[in-house]
């Protein structure tokens, strides 16, 4: 809430943390960012948001920071009516970054679990990173630059990290994140490929060396295995284990579909795409990335649905426009590819491709003079920064036109220098005439030698927590406090301080909330607190007592949640019961 870009950067990177924390919890379905923050600063109806995210509930807040001074603000709303569940003010100092965020993210994690049913939370949710708050602001720069996905920015975000790594030698993400950087460079074409990995690449070994188990480590060394030394069974492994420390995290599921899908694991690889479009549908790289699922699997509609998307949330998408150009190709569209290459907004590399996407139409079209014409000036390319890209796009050109060996002669080329693109060949629908080639096989064979045997995981059911002893001791404990002590009138009473009084660990006890009285924690407290209420409300002597204030004195904090609870439960409003049980 400041005019201060400079606090944007952090009050963003605030946010995205206390995502990053909340993704950590299994149990919990948290869209990422790029999603999130769509809806950043508008004033949009929650039920909107709702559909178009797919979610029950919205966390809604705002940073404002002054100095060493931060206050944070935290609400989490239904999205089918707008009844507010919780809210709090933090107002701290901002000495240690890590320890506010991971307190905010426990507190909400919390009151999601008491409000929605069970699920473990861990001791903490937040990596503390030995930085200072100063250094860790740059960091959120220099990632929100980054992942604007274009040269100039790309490398400002790359400067800004350098300068963290100075101060900070041992900060694995500012390494991560220059590693990532690079690879942008290398797959917009804006930068040789064998360069940007060899610079890239040391960063990332040594984030690896610092022998930090961080998600983003893994899910970098996953990618890495992939474009750098086709293995895809150390990708599949690195993906793996970033999602086992953080399983919604959106990116490795995105990452484990790419290196499934180019293998031919159809079927594995759509369930980790599909999963990482839930978890981030607004993202322009999930789009991009279901558009190509659905022309792998030969599904029109659906090829244009997402690329359509992908283009309307980020037109400078400069990696999508050739790959959709392919799908069209494949359609037999080839005045299409032409029209989507003119929509391409002037930026660099836009040049390149759409004379790329061009060559295609024409090949499409079997113009013959126009595809010479245009390769005359594609050729040249061959000799630099762009050659990998545009010796991608023509195998395709020459695969369309029937010079299978020309086609072939590139994806040696291709696998001479090791290019990443190489490894979209084996799945392609458009180079399909190339599968029956012994010449075609061997090249396959090469390029996957490190090819990944996995197979699809199957979900285990989650064991019992407690022995039945232990449930049934318990059980009475709870049962017992509730009619001796009733510790539910208590309006700040959470799953943690009852968890207190009974001596159990709280995951423990929200297991057993859902598992024996088959409620989550607000539902067992409020049908106590809703009770009581029922009794006080009809003595002669509380009549001048309004019905919130009953409420109130029954437990409830809030308006809205006594309205909702009490009407789910009874089926009427409570004035109206009032009424009907005082006659």
């Amino acid at each position: 809430m400041s005019n201060d870009i400079d606090n944007e950067y952090f009050s963003d990177g605030i946010t995205e943390e206390i995502i990053n924390a909340l993704s950590n919890i299994k149990a919990l379905k948290v869209i990422a960012r790029t999603s999130s923050f769509v809806f950043k600063g508008k004033h949009v109806d929650v039920r909107k948001v709702g559909k178009e995210l797919n979610v029950s509930t919205i966390l809604e807040g705002s940073v404002r920071k002054a100095e060493n001074r931060v206050r944070i603000s935290a609400q989490l709303i239904d999205t089918t009516d707008g009844t507010h569940y919780w809210s709090k003010n933090f107002d701290r100092e901002l000495d240690d970054i890590f320890k506010l965020q991971d307190e905010i993210s426990l507190l909400i994690a919390d009151k999601i679990r008491e409000n929605f049913g069970h699920f473990n939370v861990d001791d903490s949710l937040v990596t503390h990173h030995n930085i200072s708050t100063a250094a860790y602001h740059e960091y959120l720069k220099a990632k929100k630059l980054i992942s604007r996905f274009n040269k100039d920015d790309a490398l400002e975000g790359i400067s800004i990290l350098k300068n963290v790594i100075e101060q900070y030698p041992t900060f694995a993400l500012a390494h991560v994140h220059i590693h990532y950087a690079y690879n942008i460079l290398a797959a917009a074409g804006l930068m040789p490929v064998k360069k940007a990995f060899e610079i890239g690449g040391h960063y990332l070994e040594t984030a690896h060396n610092l022998k930090v188990d961080l998600p983003e480590v893994h899910h970098s060394l996953g990618w890495d295995a992939l474009n750098k030394k086709w293995d895809f069974k150390s990708a599949a492994c690195h993906l793996k284990k970033a999602l086992e420390l953080k399983p919604g995290y959106s990116d490795a599921h995105q990452k484990l579909f790419i290196t499934l899908i180019l293998e031919g694991n159809l079927d594995e690889a759509n369930i980790h795409i599909n999963k990482a479009y839930t978890l981030d549908p607004l993202n322009d790289l999930n789009n991009y990335f279901m558009g190509y699922n659905a022309y792998i699997n030969k599904d029109e509609n659906a090829v244009k649905k997402h690329f359509k998307k992908c283009f309307e949330i980020n037109n400078k998408f400069i990696v999508g426009y050739g790959i959709y150009a392919l799908a069209l190709a494949y359609l037999i569209q080839p005045d299409k590819i032409i029209e989507v290459a003119k929509s391409i907004p002037e930026m660099d590399g836009s040049k390149t491709e759409q004379l790329i996407m061009t060559t295609l139409a024409y090949a499409v079209r079997q113009d013959s003079a126009k595809v010479e014409t245009n390769l005359e000036l594609l050729k040249p390319l061959l000799n630099t920064d762009s050659r990998e890209r545009v010796r991608f796009f023509l195998i395709y050109i020459y695969t369309i036109l029937k010079q299978y060996d020309t086609a072939l002669d590139l994806i040696d080329a291709g696998i001479l220098h090791k290019e990443p693109l190489m490894t979209l060949v084996k799945v392609d629908p458009l180079l399909e005439p190339l599968h029956s080639l012994e010449r075609f096989k061997k090249q396959l064979q090469i390029i996957f030698a490190l090819s990944n045997e996995s197979k699809p995981t199957t979900e285990t059911t989650e064991k019992q927590l407690l022995s039945k002893a232990q449930i049934a001791h318990y059980k009475t404990a709870i049962l017992n406090l509730m009619k001796n002590e009733e510790c539910f009138l208590d309006t700040t009473l959470s799953l943690r301080t009852l968890a207190d009084k009974i001596d159990i660990h709280p995951n423990h006890l929200s297991w057993l909330l859902n598992a024996s009285f088959k409620k989550n924690f607000n539902d067992f407290i409020n049908t106590y607190r809703l009770e009581y209420f029922k009794t006080i409300a009809l003595k002669p002597e509380f009549k001048h007592i309004t019905i919130l204030g009953l409420a109130y004195d029954s437990g409830f904090n809030s308006k809205s949640v006594f309205n909702t609870f009490f009407k789910k439960t009874e089926g009427i409003t409570p004035s109206k019961w009032v009424r009907l049980h005082n006659k």
